[in-house]
């Protein structure tokens, strides 16, 4: 019955819960301890021969902060887009309550349009599409032509 009530120390606490690690605490101060003895092998790297490498140049560096520094940017990217769908998205958003409306008066217009889209094309994805290339060619047609082309 002693051993059912008596209370562990927090060493046998820590060694319950986690794996044998090999150290053993020993109580000693942190003085006394001797430093570990080192075995000095040589090395069988021989320096200056096919193990030397060339600095790395300045074109390298940028060319691997730009990829760095990308990664970092999508990364940014996907953390933006997941609070957005998290919190604008849902249903009961103010965005989305107003918006939803006029959006299904819209759409229900444009649906005969989607008459004349090929049949495997997806209205949501040729869209987009074909609003960019519109939107492109009206600023191409205002821009006053250079003189060698007229």
């Amino acid at each position: 019955m002693t051993e059912v009530t008596r209370t562990k120390t927090w060493r046998e606490e820590l060694a319950s819960l986690v794996e044998d690690t090999g150290i053993r605490y020993t109580g000693d101060a942190i003085g006394s301890l001797s430093p570990p003895a080192f075995e000095v092998k040589r090395s069988e790297f021989i320096v200056g021969e096919a193990g030397e490498q060339e600095p790395e140049s300045f074109k390298d560096q940028v060319k691997g902060f730009a990829k760095a520094w990308g990664e970092i940017v999508v990364e940014l990217g996907r953390g933006c887009r997941d609070v957005v769908q998290q919190s604008l998205l849902t249903d009961d958003s103010y965005v989305v309550k107003k918006i939803r409306g006029p959006c299904t008066n819209v759409s229900c217009k444009l649906r005969l349009l989607n008459e004349y889209l090929p049949e495997d094309r997806d209205p949501l994805h040729a869209w987009p599409v074909i609003i960019f290339v519109f939107i492109l060619a009206l600023t191409v047609g205002w821009l006053p032509l250079p003189a060698y082309l007229r």
